[in-house]
């Protein structure tokens, strides 16, 4: 089996094969060096014909992105090329912007679509970050939204900033029925909100109820409700 490169000259190889968006060339007789200038040429790997027993069994073209060599037992060495808009590093960086995409995208999701797609969200930074109002980060696994435009500092974390930071809460602004959590007075409850606690589910009468549902007094602040 043979490699016939796209300026005519030729290589004697094992087996070439696809595996996803790399091809792998198995070869013997060619040191690693000699691999690498024989595949660093993109003229030369413009178009590379696989034949056997003189028929062409494959045609692979544009892989012309040397990755590595590789060795293995008995003196064989492995040949892996990328086409140039495939490999890992340009890859990471179409994740890496695809991800940029999504969570600036992300900011405009109501609280309700948020608290569904939390993971999508950065990670607060503490270091001189300008985070502007509304602006949704998570903290320790926790969903927050800032409260008012500051400049991020250590002291500053969304747990222990209330003033600067409120907790988005599951259940409030039709975010669905989830677990009560004692709120702030910067993130209440409010009129219609629905949550479970103690087995059951509770809708808030009123706006900015931060009052335990079913707790002695709150009568007029929450009601059971059937789901």
């Amino acid at each position: 089996m043979k490699i016939i490169f796209n300026d005519a000259t030729e290589i004697s190889v094992q087996a070439v094969k696809t595996f996803g968006d790399y091809l792998n060339i198995l070869t013997v007789g060619n040191t690693p060096e000699q691999l690498r200038v024989l595949f660093e040429d993109v003229g030369r790997t413009a178009k590379m014909t696989v034949q056997e027993r003189g028929q062409t069994v494959g045609v692979y073209e544009g892989y012309t992105a040397f990755y590595r060599t590789e060795i293995y037992t008995g003196k064989i060495y492995g040949v892996t090329m990328y086409r140039p808009e495939r490999t890992p590093e340009v890859q990471e960086e179409v994740q890496k912007a695809a991800i940029a995409v999504a969570q600036i995208q992300a900011q405009s999701l109501t609280d309700d679509q948020a608290i569904t797609v939390k993971a999508i969200y950065p990670e607060y930074d503490p270091n001189g970050v300008q985070y502007p109002k509304d602006f949704k980060a998570t903290y320790s696994d926790e969903l927050y939204k800032c409260l008012q435009a500051h400049t991020s500092q250590e002291d500053w974390n969304p747990e222990n900033s209330p003033s600067l930071w409120a907790k988005v809460l599951a259940g409030q602004e039709g975010t669905g029925i989830g677990e009560w959590e004692q709120p702030d007075s910067t993130n209440p409850y409010m009129t219609g909100d629905r949550v479970k606690h103690n087995g059951k589910t509770w809708e808030s009468l009123v706006d900015n109820n931060v009052w335990e549902p079913g707790a002695q007094g709150t009568e007029a602040l929450w009601k059971v409700v059937e789901e």
